[in-house]
């Protein structure tokens, strides 16, 4: 059974390709799109690049903490 921050890397990898792929036809079709079609597309893509962003921070937090925890330690 895969742990829980296992888990969450899967997440943020399946997150991560879903913007790139969202970014590439973005980038491929941009001129198909009218500009509502358009801003809903980058609507998504904000939010799913601040789905990552959130996640590295918390990241970022729990790495700190660990840090500390062993510098009080020795």
């Amino acid at each position: 059974m895969p742990t829980r921050q296992h888990q969450d890397i899967q997440s943020v990898c399946i997150k991560a390709e879903q913007l790139d792929f969202l970014m590439q036809t973005i980038h491929t079709h941009h001129k198909d799109f009218d500009c509502h079609q358009l801003h809903s597309l980058l609507g998504l893509a904000y939010d799913i690049s601040g789905s990552l962003h959130s996640w590295v921070e918390e990241q970022e937090r729990i790495e700190f903490a660990e840090e500390d925890a062993q510098r009080g330690v020795k």
